[in-house]
């Protein structure tokens, strides 16, 4: 009679869990590149930071496949501030700092349009090119140039 229960028991634990199986439909990831945190030039850049870059590697596969590239056959894509204050659920200043520490440490590029239109963002890929050129910029940095701009 114990044994019973204590398969019973085992079944009703085993149902309070999801588990994976091979034919289930894959669920959506972003990924996130190990050079953010092994490399030495990139170890101080914020987690906030490290996850924008990824989403925005990721908002390049959607560029490659819609085409958007300039003259220079180079990717670009639009991610307005208002868009990433809500992924990192942050307000819109710490949104422009986060995206400035992407830009000063040369894994981004920022294009201004102006007439209220959103920016260009042209993602770099770390180790890809000898032009890139790496540097060592903590977040205060960022906020200090920040307000010497305003």
């Amino acid at each position: 009679m114990s044994r019973t229960t204590n398969n019973e028991q085992r079944r009703l634990r085993m149902t309070q869990f999801i588990y994976i199986h091979q034919k289930e439909p894959a669920q959506s990831f972003t990924r996130l590149p190990n050079f953010l945190f092994e490399s030495p030039f990139y170890q101080k850049i914020s987690n906030e930071a490290k996850i924008l870059y990824a989403y925005i590697l990721r908002r390049t596969d959607l560029s490659r496949k819609n085409g958007w590239t300039d003259e220079y056959d180079r990717i670009y894509l639009y991610y307005p501030i208002e868009e990433v204050a809500e992924l990192l659920h942050c307000g819109r200043q710490k949104a422009v700092n986060t995206l400035r520490e992407l830009q000063y440490n040369n894994l981004i590029e920022i294009k201004r349009q102006g007439c209220g239109k959103p920016n260009c963002i042209y993602p770099k890929v770390y180790g890809r090119s000898s032009e890139v050129q790496l540097l060592d910029v903590s977040p205060a940095d960022i906020e200090l140039e920040l307000s010497e701009e305003l």
